[in-house]
Protein backbone atom coordinates (compact mmCIF):
# COMPACT_ATOMS: atom_id res chain seq x y z
CA UNK A 1 0.00 0.00 0.00
CA UNK A 2 1.87 3.06 -1.22
CA UNK A 3 1.39 7.00 -0.73
CA UNK A 4 1.58 8.70 -3.75
CA UNK A 5 1.13 12.59 -4.66
CA UNK A 6 -2.25 12.29 -6.02
CA UNK A 7 -3.08 10.95 -2.31
CA UNK A 8 -1.07 13.43 -0.50
CA UNK A 9 -2.77 16.03 -2.48
CA UNK A 10 -6.21 14.77 -1.57
CA UNK A 11 -5.29 14.30 2.12
CA UNK A 12 -4.16 17.27 2.56
CA UNK A 13 -7.39 19.32 0.44
CA UNK A 14 -9.41 17.50 2.73
CA UNK A 15 -7.61 18.96 5.88
CA UNK A 16 -7.69 22.33 4.21
CA UNK A 17 -11.32 22.16 3.75
CA UNK A 18 -11.93 21.04 7.50
CA UNK A 19 -9.95 23.73 8.21
CA UNK A 20 -11.98 26.18 5.79
CA UNK A 21 -15.17 24.80 7.40
CA UNK A 22 -14.32 25.63 10.68
CA UNK A 23 -12.82 29.76 9.37
CA UNK A 24 -16.11 29.45 8.20
CA UNK A 25 -17.76 28.82 11.05
CA UNK A 26 -16.54 31.08 12.89
CA UNK A 27 -16.49 33.89 10.90
CA UNK A 28 -20.59 33.70 10.75
CA UNK A 29 -19.91 33.75 14.55
CA UNK A 30 -17.71 36.69 14.16
CA UNK A 31 -20.63 38.59 12.07
CA UNK A 32 -23.00 37.47 14.74
CA UNK A 33 -21.21 39.41 17.23
CA UNK A 34 -20.65 42.30 15.29
CA UNK A 35 -24.34 42.93 14.45
CA UNK A 36 -25.46 42.35 18.21
CA UNK A 37 -22.55 45.21 19.24
CA UNK A 38 -23.62 47.09 16.72
CA UNK A 39 -27.60 46.70 17.99
CA UNK A 40 -26.48 47.12 21.74
CA UNK A 41 -24.81 50.38 20.97
CA UNK A 42 -27.77 51.53 18.85
CA UNK A 43 -29.90 50.90 21.23
CA UNK A 44 -27.84 51.66 24.55
CA UNK A 45 -28.68 53.75 27.52
CA UNK A 46 -26.91 57.15 26.96
CA UNK A 47 -27.34 58.14 30.71
CA UNK A 48 -25.71 53.89 31.36
CA UNK A 49 -23.35 53.42 28.31
CA UNK A 50 -21.97 49.68 27.53
CA UNK A 51 -18.42 49.53 28.59
CA UNK A 52 -16.77 49.42 25.54
CA UNK A 53 -13.46 47.28 26.69
CA UNK A 54 -15.61 44.53 27.27
CA UNK A 55 -16.73 44.95 23.31
CA UNK A 56 -13.07 45.12 22.77
CA UNK A 57 -11.63 42.17 24.67
CA UNK A 58 -14.13 40.16 23.07
CA UNK A 59 -13.32 40.96 19.69
CA UNK A 60 -9.21 40.25 20.67
CA UNK A 61 -10.09 36.71 21.74
CA UNK A 62 -12.28 36.20 18.53
CA UNK A 63 -9.31 37.27 16.84
CA UNK A 64 -6.71 34.73 18.70
CA UNK A 65 -9.77 32.06 17.96
CA UNK A 66 -9.17 32.69 14.70
CA UNK A 67 -5.65 33.03 14.11
CA UNK A 68 -5.29 29.38 15.87
CA UNK A 69 -7.66 27.72 13.20
CA UNK A 70 -5.44 29.07 10.62
CA UNK A 71 -2.35 27.33 12.48
CA UNK A 72 -4.40 24.20 12.97
CA UNK A 73 -5.22 24.27 9.57
CA UNK A 74 -1.30 24.59 8.19
CA UNK A 75 -0.44 21.69 11.03
CA UNK A 76 -2.90 19.79 9.83
CA UNK A 77 -1.75 19.87 6.22
CA UNK A 78 2.21 19.64 7.42
CA UNK A 79 1.29 16.59 9.01
CA UNK A 80 -0.24 14.54 6.49
CA UNK A 81 2.58 15.72 3.98
CA UNK A 82 5.48 14.52 6.44
CA UNK A 83 3.47 10.99 7.14
CA UNK A 84 3.42 10.42 3.15
CA UNK A 85 7.20 10.72 2.79
CA UNK A 86 8.02 8.88 5.86
CA UNK A 87 6.13 6.12 4.06
CA UNK A 88 7.66 7.11 0.34
CA UNK A 89 10.69 6.46 2.41
CA UNK A 90 10.66 2.88 2.84
CA UNK A 91 9.76 1.92 -0.94
CA UNK A 92 13.54 1.41 -2.08
CA UNK A 93 13.04 -1.78 -0.04
CA UNK A 94 9.93 -3.07 -2.14
CA UNK A 95 10.45 -6.56 -3.79
CA UNK A 96 13.86 -6.87 -1.63
CA UNK A 97 15.47 -9.21 0.37
CA UNK A 98 15.37 -7.94 4.18
CA UNK A 99 16.54 -9.43 7.78
CA UNK A 100 14.32 -8.99 10.34
CA UNK A 101 14.25 -9.53 14.08
CA UNK A 102 11.30 -12.21 14.06
CA UNK A 103 10.20 -15.41 15.91
CA UNK A 104 7.96 -15.75 13.08
CA UNK A 105 9.58 -19.04 10.39
CA UNK A 106 8.72 -19.64 7.08
CA UNK A 107 9.26 -23.55 6.30
CA UNK A 108 9.77 -24.17 2.61
CA UNK A 109 11.34 -26.98 0.96
CA UNK A 110 11.82 -28.87 4.46
CA UNK A 111 14.20 -26.00 5.81
CA UNK A 112 13.82 -22.41 6.90
CA UNK A 113 16.52 -19.33 7.22
CA UNK A 114 15.91 -18.49 10.09
CA UNK A 115 19.04 -17.63 12.96
CA UNK A 116 19.47 -16.85 16.28
CA UNK A 117 22.04 -14.71 18.11
CA UNK A 118 23.21 -15.34 21.94
CA UNK A 119 24.32 -13.55 24.56
CA UNK A 120 27.49 -14.12 26.76
CA UNK A 121 27.11 -17.06 28.79
CA UNK A 122 24.43 -19.92 27.40
CA UNK A 123 25.47 -23.20 28.52
CA UNK A 124 22.51 -24.53 27.53
CA UNK A 125 20.58 -23.35 24.24
CA UNK A 126 16.89 -25.65 23.10
CA UNK A 127 14.02 -23.85 20.80
CA UNK A 128 10.71 -24.74 21.01
CA UNK A 129 8.42 -24.71 17.34
CA UNK A 130 4.83 -23.52 17.70
CA UNK A 131 2.24 -24.58 14.62
CA UNK A 132 -0.20 -22.18 13.54
CA UNK A 133 -2.60 -23.77 15.93
CA UNK A 134 -0.16 -23.13 19.09
CA UNK A 135 0.58 -26.90 19.45
CA UNK A 136 4.49 -27.41 19.79
CA UNK A 137 5.20 -29.47 17.34
CA UNK A 138 9.24 -29.70 17.63
CA UNK A 139 11.35 -29.47 20.62
CA UNK A 140 15.39 -28.89 19.26
CA UNK A 141 18.07 -29.40 21.98
CA UNK A 142 21.60 -29.35 22.65
CA UNK A 143 21.68 -26.39 20.03
CA UNK A 144 25.17 -24.55 19.21
CA UNK A 145 25.93 -21.50 22.31
CA UNK A 146 28.61 -19.81 20.66
CA UNK A 147 28.01 -15.95 21.63
CA UNK A 148 27.57 -12.80 19.20
CA UNK A 149 27.23 -14.73 16.31
CA UNK A 150 24.45 -15.30 13.78
CA UNK A 151 23.49 -19.34 14.41
CA UNK A 152 21.34 -20.83 11.36
CA UNK A 153 18.24 -22.27 13.26
CA UNK A 154 18.72 -26.22 12.29
CA UNK A 155 15.11 -27.46 11.52
CA UNK A 156 14.06 -30.19 9.07
CA UNK A 157 10.90 -29.13 8.77
CA UNK A 158 9.56 -32.81 10.78
CA UNK A 159 7.65 -32.63 13.87
CA UNK A 160 9.15 -34.65 17.32
CA UNK A 161 7.87 -37.83 15.46
CA UNK A 162 9.90 -37.40 12.20
CA UNK A 163 6.56 -36.38 10.33
CA UNK A 164 7.29 -33.97 7.60
CA UNK A 165 5.09 -30.95 8.68
CA UNK A 166 3.04 -28.07 6.29
CA UNK A 167 4.88 -25.65 4.62
CA UNK A 168 3.62 -22.38 5.94
CA UNK A 169 4.57 -20.05 8.77
CA UNK A 170 5.43 -21.17 12.36
CA UNK A 171 7.11 -19.77 15.52
CA UNK A 172 10.11 -20.40 17.25
CA UNK A 173 10.78 -20.15 20.87
CA UNK A 174 14.68 -19.84 22.06
CA UNK A 175 15.47 -20.79 25.45
CA UNK A 176 18.72 -20.05 26.62
CA UNK A 177 20.30 -20.86 29.73
CA UNK A 178 23.59 -20.21 31.62
CA UNK A 179 25.08 -22.23 34.56
CA UNK A 180 22.91 -21.06 36.98
CA UNK A 181 19.77 -21.73 34.69
CA UNK A 182 19.32 -17.90 34.34
CA UNK A 183 17.94 -17.03 31.36
CA UNK A 184 19.99 -15.85 29.02
CA UNK A 185 19.41 -12.95 26.46
CA UNK A 186 18.88 -13.54 22.57
CA UNK A 187 17.55 -12.53 19.22
CA UNK A 188 15.90 -14.12 16.48
CA UNK A 189 16.14 -13.22 13.00
CA UNK A 190 15.02 -14.46 9.50
CA UNK A 191 15.07 -13.57 5.76
CA UNK A 192 11.54 -11.85 3.72
CA UNK A 193 11.05 -10.28 0.88
CA UNK A 194 9.09 -7.05 0.89
CA UNK A 195 6.30 -7.10 -0.20
CA UNK A 196 4.75 -3.74 1.05
CA UNK A 197 5.17 -0.34 2.50
CA UNK A 198 2.89 1.28 4.79
CA UNK A 199 1.93 4.07 7.01
CA UNK A 200 0.36 3.74 10.63
CA UNK A 201 0.65 5.43 13.54
CA UNK A 202 3.57 7.28 13.07
CA UNK A 203 5.48 4.75 11.88
CA UNK A 204 6.85 2.53 8.43
CA UNK A 205 5.79 -0.92 8.31
CA UNK A 206 6.72 -3.63 6.08
CA UNK A 207 4.42 -6.26 4.84
CA UNK A 208 6.36 -9.50 4.19
CA UNK A 209 6.34 -12.54 2.09
CA UNK A 210 4.81 -14.96 4.24
CA UNK A 211 2.01 -12.47 5.66
CA UNK A 212 3.84 -11.27 8.50
CA UNK A 213 3.46 -7.12 8.61
CA UNK A 214 6.97 -5.50 11.17
CA UNK A 215 8.41 -2.20 11.71
CA UNK A 216 10.84 -0.75 10.07
CA UNK A 217 13.02 -0.94 12.86
CA UNK A 218 13.18 -4.26 13.24
CA UNK A 219 14.98 -4.25 9.59
CA UNK A 220 18.51 -5.39 10.66
CA UNK A 221 20.27 -5.35 6.62
CA UNK A 222 19.11 -5.63 3.22
CA UNK A 223 20.09 -7.45 -0.27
Amino acid sequence: MLTNPTLIDTIGANNQSAGASSLSQLGDDYNKFLTLLTAQISNQDPLAPVDSTQFVAQLAQLSQVEQAVQTNTQLEVLNTQVSALMSLGGTDLLGREVSITSNVMDLENGSVNSTYTLGAGAVEVSARITDPLGRVVRTLEGLPNTAGQQIPLDWDGTDDNGTPMLEGTYTVEMIALDASGAQVDNVVSRSAIVEDVRFTSGQILFGLSGGEVVSSVTVQAAS
